[in-house]
Parts: C-alpha cells; sequence; structure tokens
C-alpha cells in the first residue's frame, strides 16, 4: 500500500513537472509591455498607413519570428489597422494568423477574449450572423467564467454589447438580456458612461420589443433613455429614441403617436441622406427604407391611403435607387403592406396576387435562412476542428521539450506518455460524443423549422383559394369581411413564424380566428367550440406551432358537409403528467379504416407525425397521434405532446 501511494505521489510530481507551461522570457515580456503602449499610442494616431508600417516592421523583428506570442500580437494589431482600412482579406488574413498561434495557448486569456471578439466583429462584416453569434458568445461566456480577467471595463461592455446585440438578432432573448445585464453592471467603473449607459437602454427596449416582453418594461428603457439625452443631447442620437417609442406605441396600437415617432424618425433618415448620399448611415443599414415602410403601414391601418400610396412609392424608389441594401425581415414587412393598401383600397386582385408574392417571399427566406444556418455552423465545425489540431501540435512541441529537460526521469515520462494517451483519447471519445450530440440537436432544429414551413403554405393556399372563389362570383362584401380576418391571421403566422415554441394561450387565439375564418368561408355549416380548464396556465406552457392546425382542417374539409347545417367541432386541452392532451373531434361522415389506408394518406398528418417524433427525441417523453374514425359518426384525433422543459 506504502508503495503504491510512493508510485502515484512520484507520478503526480511527474505530471506537474512535463506539465508546466514554459514562462515568457524577461525579453519577451519587455517587447510585449512596449506593444501594448505603442499600441494605445498609435490608436491616437488617424495616419493608418504610419501604424501600418510600425506593425509591419516588427513582423520583420528577429525576436518576433522567434516568438509566436509576439507574432501572434503582431497579426493582431495589424487586423486592427486593415479593419480601420475596411480591407476585409487582409483584416481576415491577419486575425486567422494571430489566432492560430494564440488561441489554443494557456495563460492568455485575456488575448483570446480578444481574438474572439475580432472574430466576431469579421463575421458581422461578412454577415454571416450565426458566427458572429458564436464568436461573440464564446468571448462574453470567457468574461463571465472569469472575473480576474485583465481587460478594461470598457472592453468587458463591448463585448457585452456585440454578444447581445448578435443574440437577439437570433432571438435568442434569454442570453441578450443577461449580457446587457452583465454590461450594466459594469458601468458604475467607467469614469464617463453616458453612451455605453444609453446604449445599454436602448438595447434592453429592442430586447423587450423583439421578444413580445412587457410593454410596461420597453416604456421604463425609453424613460431612462429620454432622462440622459435631456442632460446630455450633444452626445446621444435621438433617433434611437424615436425607434424605441415607435415600436412602443406600434406595440400598444396608439398609431397616432407612432405616426407622430414615425415621421420625426424620417426626417433624421433624410437628412443623412441629403448630407452623405450613398454612404449615409440609413442608406447603409436601410433605416430609410424602415421608416418609410413603416409609415406606409401606419397610413393604410389609420385608412389614409394617398399617404399610404405615397410613402410606398418612396420604398419602391429607394429599392431601384439602392439596390441589395434592404434585409428579408424588411422586405416582408413591405410585401404585408402593400398588399393590405391594395386590399383597403378595393383592389381585390392586385390584392390576392401580392399575398402570394408575400408567401412566395416568405417561403424563400425560411428556406435561405436554414441553408445559410447550415453552411454557417459548418464552418465553424471546421475552424473547430482546426483548432483541436493545432492545440495537438502545441502539446506534441511541449511534450517533447519536457523529454528533452527530464531525461533522468525517462520511465516515469513514458508511464505519464501512456496515461496521457489513455486520458486524450477518453477526452477526445467525449468531445466527439458532446460534439454528435450537439449536431443532432441542431439537426434535429433545423428539421422541425422545415417541417413547419411545409404546413403553413398547405394551410394559406387552401385559404387565398376561398378568397378567390369569393372574388370571382363578385361577393365583394363577404371577401372584404374574409381578406380582412386572413389578413390578421397571417400577420399573426409572420409574428410568430421564427418561433420553434409558443404559448398555448396564442396557438388558442390563432386556432379560433382560423376556425372562425373557415366557419364564414362554409356559410356557417357548422359551430365550434375550444375548451380548456381554467386551473391551467394557458399563459405558461409552450408548445410548437401549427400541429393542431393541419386535425382541424382535415375536420372541415373531410368532416363538414357544407350543403348540410349542423356540423360541430370541438377542440378539448387536458394537461396531465406534465403532457398537454388534445382532443379534436367531429361529428362527420367519417371513415371506415379501409378507406383510410386506401384513401386517406394525409401529408399534414405525416408531417405532424414527424415534428411530434422529433420533440418526443429531445424531450424524452412520450408524444404522438393517435385517429379514431367511424363511418357516419365521426373522427377524433388525439394529440399528446410532452410540455416538461419547454416554457
Amino acid at each position: 500500500m506504502k508503495f503504491r501511494f510512493n508510485y502515484f505521489a512520484l507520478l503526480i510530481v511527474v505530471m506537474l513537472y512535463a506539465c508546466k507551461q514554459p514562462s515568457a522570457t524577461p525579453k519577451t515580456q519587455t517587447l510585449l509591455l512596449s506593444f501594448k503602449q505603442a499600441s494605445e499610442k498609435l490608436k491616437e494616431n488617424p495616419d493608418l498607413q504610419q501604424r501600418l508600417a510600425y506593425w509591419n516592421t516588427q513582423l520583420k523583428n528577429n525576436e518576433v519570428k522567434a516568438d509566436s506570442v509576439l507574432r501572434s500580437k503582431v497579426h493582431y494589431n495589424l487586423a486592427g489597422v486593415f479593419y480601420g482600412m475596411n480591407k476585409l482579406d487582409s483584416l481576415k488574413y491577419h486575425m486567422q494568423k494571430a489566432w492560430e498561434l494564440m488561441g489554443n495557448r494557456k495563460g492568455y486569456t485575456e488575448d483570446q477574449v480578444q481574438l474572439y471578439s475580432g472574430l466576431g466583429n469579421l463575421a458581422l462584416l461578412e454577415l454571416n450572423i450565426h458566427q458572429e453569434n458564436y464568436y461573440y458568445n464564446a468571448a462574453a461566456q470567457m468574461l463571465l467564467a472569469d472575473t480576474a480577467i485583465k481587460l478594461t471595463p470598457k472592453q468587458k461592455i463591448t463585448v457585452f454589447f456585440a454578444a447581445a446585440q448578435s443574440s437577439f438578432q437570433l432571438r435568442q432573448f434569454k442570453n441578450a438580456f443577461n449580457f446587457n445585464r452583465s454590461a450594466i453592471a459594469l458601468l458604475p467603473k467607467l469614469k464617463d458612461h453616458i453612451k455605453e449607459e444609453f446604449r445599454a437602454y436602448n438595447q434592453m427596449a429592442v430586447c423587450f420589443y423583439r421578444a413580445n416582453g412587457s410593454t410596461d418594461s420597453l416604456y421604463s428603457y425609453i424613460k431612462k433613455m429620454e432622462q440622459l439625452y435631456k442632460k446630455h443631447p450633444d452626445f446621444l442620437n435621438v433617433k434611437f429614441i424615436y425607434d424605441s417609442k415607435v415600436s412602443y406605441f406600434t406595440t400598444t396600437k396608439n398609431l397616432d403617436s407612432a405616426l407622430i415617432y414615425n415621421k420625426k424618425r424620417l426626417a433624421i433618415d433624410v437628412l443623412d441622406e441629403n448630407e452623405n448620399g450613398k454612404n449615409a448611415e440609413s442608406v447603409l443599414r436601410g433605416n430609410l427604407f424602415t421608416s418609410y415602410t413603416d409609415l406606409a403601414g401606419v397610413y393604410v391601418a389609420i385608412k389614409q391611403l394617398d399617404s399610404a400610396k405615397y410613402y410606398l412609392n418612396k420604398c419602391n424608389s429607394f429599392l431601384k435607387k439602392y439596390p441589395n441594401k434592404v434585409d428579408d425581415e424588411n422586405m416582408l414587412l413591405y410585401d404585408q403592406n402593400l398588399a393590405d393598401f391594395y386590399f383597403a383600397s378595393k383592389k381585390y386582385t392586385l390584392a390576392a396576387q401580392q399575398y402570394d408574392v408575400l408567401l412566395a417571399r416568405t417561403k424563400f427566406v425560411y428556406e435561405l435562412e436554414n441553408a445559410r444556418a447550415v453552411a454557417e455552423m459548418g464552418t465553424i465545425v471546421q475552424l473547430k476542428a482546426k483548432d483541436k489540431s493545432i492545440n495537438t501540435l502545441y502539446e506534441t512541441v511541449a511534450l517533447s521539450s519536457a523529454k528533452l529537460q527530464s531525461n533522468r526521469l525517462w520511465l516515469a515520462v513514458s508511464t505519464l506518455g501512456f496515461l496521457l494517451a489513455i486520458t486524450v483519447a477518453l477526452l477526445l471519445y467525449f468531445i466527439q460524443g458532446q460534439r454528435r450530440l450537439k449536431s443532432e440537436t441542431e439537426r434535429i432544429q433545423l428539421e422541425q423549422r422545415l417541417l413547419r414551413t411545409q404546413i403553413e403554405p398547405h394551410f394559406i393556399f387552401n385559404t387565398l383559394s376561398a378568397l378567390q372563389s369569393f372574388i370571382r362570383f363578385n361577393q365583394n362584401e363577404k371577401a372584404l369581411k374574409y381578406l380582412q380576418q386572413f389578413g390578421r391571421l397571417l400577420r399573426s403566422s409572420l409574428q410568430l413564424s421564427r418561433e420553434s415554441k409558443v404559448k398555448l394561450s396564442e396557438e388558442i387565439e390563432t386556432l379560433e380566428n382560423y376556425l372562425s375564418l373557415q366557419q364564414m368561408r362554409y356559410d356557417d355549416a357548422f359551430n365550434y367550440e375550444i375548451n380548456i380548464d381554467d386551473s391551467h396556465d394557458a399563459e405558461s406552457i409552450t408548445i410548437p406551432p401549427m400541429l393542431m392546425q393541419p386535425f382541424v382542417e382535415n375536420a372541415i374539409i373531410h368532416g363538414i358537409n357544407p350543403n348540410v347545417k349542423g356540423g360541430i367541432i370541438t377542440v378539448n386541452f387536458d394537461v396531465k403528467n406534465e403532457t398537454l392532451l388534445i382532443v379534436i373531434k367531429d361529428n362527420g361522415k367519417g371513415f371506415s379504416k379501409e378507406t383510410a389506408v386506401k384513401n386517406h394518406k394525409s401529408l399534414a398528418t405525416a408531417i405532424s407525425k414527424e415534428r411530434l417524433a422529433i420533440i418526443a427525441k429531445q424531450s424524452g417523453e412520450a408524444a404522438g397521434i393517435e385517429i379514431k374514425s367511424e363511418e357516419n359518426k365521426g373522427t377524433t384525433v388525439w394529440l399528446t405532446i410532452p410540455i416538461k422543459g419547454m416554457v
């Protein structure tokens, strides 16, 4: 026993000795300090060519060539110079070189945070939102994990802001709120934090608006922005206050106030364009187009159609004058406002055509977004694999150095190498397992979103066909009422289109709108009931959207006779043991098992079964569909959806 203890004690000593990181030499430390001082001094020099010449000279220094840490520092500073010059290719080259030299070294956490942040800036310039979010989040998580990292409060706040902004762009609102609050907690450590405090409040307001959060919280941050602006009007941009107020008053349906602040925001954007032309920020970021289309939407809502037409024409002029400056989200909003304008102008044929355009663009955006996400995540996986190979190289070099320094302990080192090999193999196996699990989860999430986009067009095409029928037979009043309700339903669907889960209350509201719409379509041939026990909190339960609608649609199409009154469709909700049970029943003609096998093959049912299979795999709980039908008695569908961990 004593021998075994001594053996392991010796092994631990050897491991510590062999794995000890070589510390930087005094000369290296001196150069690192001089680089830091030079970098801070050069940032005050507006001449980028002088800064470029200085760092290129350092790159040729023999001492720098011999030390990978020094070379990484020089490449990082060169990347900063090319960032200022807006030379993307050179910026990308030097950032990659800096990361290869520094990325996996232990003891340089501060540099790695800055490198992650720099890679995030590069991804932002290349419009790779998923890579941008990955790098910014990595930098922010490192700061949260180690509060002793020696970066200035301003540097940390900048990282948290960037991570928060990229997170809410991908609708990762929990991360966005956390990072913004982390930035706010650091504000007192800055001597002058007016601009940072204003940005923090603005980003919190944007988060509450994008997340459909509390309007009271949104308004409270608007008031904080206004208070800061009153004290420091020369340092802050009032346009951000107008942006937030437009969001608030649009959400609260106060259209008169939304109109006022839309016009104020537009005046700033127009002035920016007049002064700076195609290089104006309002042009480059598409803010001017956003102001035009938002104003058009408000004027359509308040029935001032001449003004709406004027701003829609402005949108069209902007698209011709500045192509490729408008993102997909704003184009969808423009298509929606144009369709609403045609409808309000009683140009029903044009309205129907524009809704077809809106539908096609929505489908294209979904497919493009999914393809881009897969491509960007694939690039990240490749970068991780490259980092792993570089890390292995560093470990090999370190091990060789340790062997040269410890010839007297060759037997112990051999034993250590064997144990390390086993440990590395087990570690790599574990890491690969985690990566496979993460990759599978991401694939499932993408697959679920793709399946959902297949169901939504199925529903919209059926609805539009009914609308075309009303127009064809000159039932204008009925078409008007039908299209208004369909517009509300479509707007609700678009707002939730990027959500993987929605509140049960919102899904019930959408389902009720859909049933009401179909009741109008079939001239009250059926009645419907939606029942949920008051003891269940529909606000706290979340489920994947559009699961119930295909079965309700089947009940209407296959179960209800449009020529005979008296049809009944009931939808009951119940929660048992953290499982949501949904029962959809109709009193229609039903079908036999033989007919079901022979004729009743529903694409929507197949897609819904696939979605529930994905949910079951994610949650580890039972999920499924059961359908029972009897001829001349009706059809009943049972949906079982796990809700544990779905909030």
